[in-house]
């Protein structure tokens, strides 16, 4: 008796076994979704949000670096610099909905050392704050590291980047 249980037991041991390691689409995503919660644990709502807003950023490869450059048809705001007019590459340093907020920014920034500032909006009325206008991507790459380093005004995710008028 104690000869037949044996094989019974382990046939029983064993199709139980390889049943259970099937993986399914369900496993998966259980484990996707634990590794997606793992990436944000201990980080504020507002830190997680961040890090999104910088993955959905544009990069572009300039001279072997990665460059976040977006591109963006801008017109430039009455009172928003002494350059009446937006050139090519702008190195954004902010941007607001409220025209308020986006001359409070625009004025410390010129305070701050960044004489040729602008301020320019799309037509959604989304006010883009400028620390310069240049139509050469070497100085504005320039700039973006600067500012990087040190900033005049509160930077933020994704600022700062390179807005390109097309």
């Amino acid at each position: 008796m104690r000869k037949l249980l044996i094989p019974v037991v382990c046939s029983v041991v064993l199709s139980l076994g390889m049943t259970a390691c099937k993986t399914t689409e369900e496993n998966y995503q259980r484990a996707y979704d634990v590794a997606k919660a793992k990436k944000t644990e201990g980080l504020t709502a507002e830190e997680a949000a961040g890090f999104k807003r910088e993955a959905e950023m544009p990069k572009t490869v300039y001279k072997g670096d990665s460059i976040p450059l977006k591109s963006v048809y801008v017109r430039y705001v009455e009172g928003g610099g002494e350059l009446k007019h937006a050139k090519v590459y702008n190195v954004v340093v902010a941007s607001f909905r409220q025209r308020f907020n986006a001359m409070s920014v625009f004025n410390r920034l010129k305070a701050g050392g960044y004489p040729d500032a602008i301020v320019l909006a799309d037509r959604d009325e989304r006010y883009y704050i400028g620390a310069v206008t240049t139509s050469s991507l070497d100085t504005a790459v320039i700039v973006l590291e600067t500012l990087r380093q040190k900033s005049p005004v509160a930077l933020t995710s994704p600022y700062p980047y390179i807005l390109k008028k097309p």
